[in-house]
């Protein structure tokens, strides 16, 4: 249990975040997440053309659509107008009470007045108000339309009319909410449930300690079970089960060990279901041994759609930190029982079933787990991450095999995959193929200007469509189209009346930053704005703002480029460096929401989000801690102040990954303390993380600072003597280090030889100047991300109008 996890032990740890390559992020699909907890997530970049991989096996026949001959600029969309009513609705309710309810949520004194004697003189008005199942029935519709804030508008009214409700009719349009992913308005609602029955029920204050998390105030957590002791309501076991998994969803362990012992003291023992709900809320705090064997001794107790998650959730721990063999054997225990084939197959629990038969130690019989459409989903997010699209066709293969019907999570991996590997036309026509209007199918089709796919890799008939859908595709739409294309997918979601989410606004803040390269402060600013609908900002949000910030800071106290380091070792090269006036651009306060209890220094212009976030008590997490690791590094060179961080994660309960350890690992180098780094990489592989690209690359690169090109050679060659491959900044890192003592012929020798390595050398630039050859080098890494030059003020009024226009059509979802 989570009394077991305990602290993290640190002996195995030195400190770190990652140098330049941002972490992969892995996917969650939403039913891994703990009972009714959505996990978003968003792919990490959208800005390369991979080259085509295997196509997909088991094609199916999509609906026709016609593929258009002329495509405009822009598509048009069909702009019928988005009714608030759902099919079925004519008849259903009399004409003009959506108007009266209107009426009443926006009227003086003296019109409601004049409205509930109106109500009274008609019949069937008076009916659906005043007689409590009908306005039930009416309240629950209200809540499933594009305007569900009318749903607690006619309760009111119908509670003002002499109506009485009980809890349970309250119960059933927050349910409804709940399925539309209205959670703002469930705490309202519940609060008036209680102001008209005088009473409220556990499952009322269950929905709004639901509603409470996925708005992210977890602040709100440390007081609702006061709620129950007021309203004399006797907290349940899922009280105590969304405490924990919100507290863990907020990186909170010894609140959520607080929440257990509370739900051990009120008579409800740790169960299976309990180990459930933590293994599916812990992956934000990493991958933890002694979480995982309690989850397994807790899968034979649960029913099969529980272990099918807890598993799911195993399985994306692992893949989190690239145990690939672990999560093969998690995904044998679904996918083994049903293959003859294999001689050996692996069961919770521990025991084995050898060729024989024979089954040890235990010859209880396993409980069947099988794997469902977010088992898959995960696997081709995986897969995506690591660029490897041929083995994707082998997993579409696989659930077909064992009759897993794809969903709009599984829509969204392919999306993704296809956007990335290039193949613009099979995404879009993915996306084509969901929409109902035949005239948005064809828009989305002529937005990237391709040709409609009639074969495509399953059958999405019948799968409804989501907001995971569109944001799947919409970073390759803006990075194609650019605020043209973000604005075109918003319309085609305003017309299926999708709403945006967080990881809606994390893909758009994204495109800003990597695309456009807007500036901080303009980035904070977009995220006040379109954020209000969705609950505030989130710690992913100000992730992306640090992010920014920390580039700006390490150019500001390091500068870049290759003559920052030449300058060191030449006698005739200057290099002029101006150390910046406001060193403080960011401070500690920065990155612990929670800690900033007084104002952020005043001179962030981050201060409005962390002080919202600070509001909500939303908690820094992982990805925030290895910014934070970053940038003490960066700002004192003794690292003193990076270590205590670190300490200060693992004593919150979370566990250090690779991007920590590489953050350590760039701090000693600019430090100038190779060894020292060298030791970091050799902790960070004692405890289970081996040596990638990217470490290898932070120590080639500090043995080029120090002048040591000899060393960043040898280092070098150990790299690929490991069997790793280098990319474009471990040999621009190489190159650099030669150049860096003068040597530079050397350095042009060594991008003109290893450049086949990553990518097919451009012949026309063989005899290009050494600075202009190393600029294409590094700008044929991410094509999307390239360094852009400055707007000329007539482009940057063009930007800015687009820029607004999109927000104002944003905020209209």
């Amino acid at each position: 249990m989570l009394k077991g996890v305990g602290r993290v032990h640190t002996q195995h740890y030195l400190l770190v975040p990652g140098k330049r390559h941002q972490r992969p992020i892995h996917y969650l699909h939403s039913s891994c997440a703990p009972s009714g907890l959505q996990a978003l997530a968003l792919s990490k970049n959208y800005t390369r053309h991979i080259p085509q991989g295997t196509p997909l096996a088991h094609v199916y026949q999509a609906p026709p659509l016609t593929c258009p001959e002329t495509r405009p600029s822009l598509p048009a969309i069909s702009h019928a107008p988005r009714p608030c009513n759902p099919p079925g609705y004519r008849g259903q309710f009399p004409s003009g009470i959506i108007d009266t309810i209107d009426a009443f949520s926006s009227g003086t004194k003296a019109e409601i007045t004049t409205l509930t004697s109106d109500i009274n003189a008609s019949p069937k008005l008076r009916r659906y108000i005043r007689q409590r199942e009908s306005a039930r029935r009416l309240a629950q519709f209200l809540a499933s339309t594009s305007r569900p804030l009318r749903a607690h508008s006619a309760m009111t009214l119908a509670h003002a009319l002499g109506c009485r409700f009980k809890p349970n009719h309250f119960e059933t349009v927050v349910h409804q909410l709940s399925l539309k992913e209205y959670w703002s308005l469930i705490p309202p609602l519940a609060s008036l449930a209680r102001d008209q029955c005088g009473k409220t029920t556990a499952r009322l204050l269950n929905w709004k300690i639901r509603a409470f998390i996925e708005c992210h105030r977890f602040g709100r957590l440390d007081h609702v079970l006061g709620e129950f002791a007021r309203d004399n309501v006797q907290p349940t076991r899922r009280t105590f089960h969304l405490l924990v998994s919100g507290h863990l969803r907020n990186q909170d362990l010894d609140s959520a060990k607080r929440s257990l012992q509370l739900m051990e003291d009120a008579g409800f023992p740790v169960d299976a279901s309990t180990h459930a709900l933590i293994v599916t809320a812990y992956r934000s705090l990493g991958l933890d041994p002694q979480v995982h064997a309690r989850a397994f001794e807790a899968l034979r107790h649960v029913d099969v759609r529980t272990s099918t998650r807890m598993l799911n959730s195993m399985i994306q721990h692992f893949l989190d930190v690239g145990d690939e063999p672990s999560a093969a054997e998690h995904i044998n225990r679904m996918i083994a029982p049903v293959t003859s084939t294999r001689e050996t197959v692996y069961h919770p629990g521990g025991t084995i079933t050898g060729a024989d038969g024979a089954v040890s130690p235990s010859s209880t019989s396993p409980p069947v787990i099988h794997p469902d459409a977010a088992t898959f989903t995960i696997l081709i997010n995986y897969l995506n991450s690591q660029r490897q699209f041929h083995r994707v066709h082998k997993v579409l293969n696989r659930m077909v095999e064992v009759g897993v019907e794809p969903d709009a999570g599984v829509v969204a991996a392919l999306i993704r995959t296809y956007c990335l590997n290039g193949r613009d036309d099979m995404a879009m026509s993915l996306l084509a193929a969901m929409l109902k209007s035949d005239a948005d199918a064809q828009s989305v089709l002529a937005l990237l200007r391709v040709k409609c796919i009639s074969q495509l890799p399953i059958n999405v008939k019948g799968i409804g469509l989501t907001v995971h859908v569109f944001n799947a595709a919409l970073p390759r739409v803006m990075e194609i189209r650019g605020l043209s294309g973000a604005r075109f997918i918003i319309r085609i979601m305003q017309s299926n009346g999708i709403q945006s989410n967080a990881a809606t606004i994390e893909v758009f803040l994204n495109y800003l930053d990597r695309m456009e390269h807007i500036e901080t402060c303009r980035l904070t600013q977009v995220l006040r704005s379109i954020s209000r609908k969705a609950h505030g900002p989130t710690i992913r949000h100000l992730n992306i703002i640090l992010r920014k910030a920390l580039r700006r800071e390490k150019h500001r106290i390091h500068g870049s480029g290759w003559d920052t380091t030449a300058a060191k070792f030449s006698s005739t090269r200057r290099h002029t460096f101006t150390f910046p006036e406001n060193r403080d651009l960011l401070n500690s306060e920065n990155f612990d929401p929670s800690g900033s209890h007084h104002h952020p220094h005043h001179s962030s212009c981050i201060r409005s989000t962390i002080l919202a976030l600070s509001r909500k008590g939303v908690k820094s997490d992982r990805a925030t801690f290895a910014m934070w690791l970053k940038h003490e590094g960066i700002a004192d060179p003794t690292l003193g102040t990076a270590k205590s961080v670190f300490r200060h994660m693992v004593d919150k309960g979370m566990h250090p990954n690779r991007f920590h350890f590489t953050s350590l690992m760039d701090g000693f180098v600019r430090a100038g303390d190779v060894q020292a780094a060298e030791q970091v990489m050799r902790s960070a592989k004692a405890a289970g993380f081996k040596p990638d690209v990217v470490t290898w690359t932070v120590l080639i690169s500090g043995y080029g600072r120090k002048g040591k090109p000899g060393l960043a050679m040898k280092t070098f060659r150990t790299m690929v003597a490991a069997g790793i491959p280098p990319d474009v900044p471990a040999i621009d890192a190489l190159a650099h280090a030669y150049f860096a003592v003068g040597a530079y012929s050397v350095a042009r020798k060594v991008l003109l030889e290893l450049w086949p390595q990553v990518k097919p050398f451009p012949s026309e630039f063989k005899n290009a100047p050494l600075k202009q050859l190393a600029h294409i080098f590094r700008q044929s890494e991410k094509p999307g991300v390239a360094w852009k030059k400055s707007l000329t003020p007539q482009e940057q009024r063009s930007f800015n109008g687009k820029l607004r226009q999109v927000l104002q059509e944003w905020n209209q979802i």
